[in-house]
């Protein structure tokens, strides 16, 4: 397997990803209230995240 250089951008949103889950988790177990919007923040992450595994499983074309 060939080695890669590390992707700024994709370890800057991992990163924000990874905070926004550690907060969520953070607020279920210590039973803060979270706002309705709370739900469509995480809704729109987890499409965000899913989009990017779709689109880094996808054969890239070489020629």
């Amino acid at each position: 397997m060939k080695r890669h250089g590390t992707d700024g951008i994709s370890l800057a949103f991992g990163s924000i990803f990874l905070a926004v889950v550690a907060w969520w988790l953070l607020a279920r177990s210590i039973h803060v209230h979270l706002p309705h919007t709370g739900w469509f923040v995480a809704g729109g992450l987890i499409v965000l995240g899913l989009l990017g595994l779709v689109a880094a499983a996808r054969p890239t074309r070489t020629r």
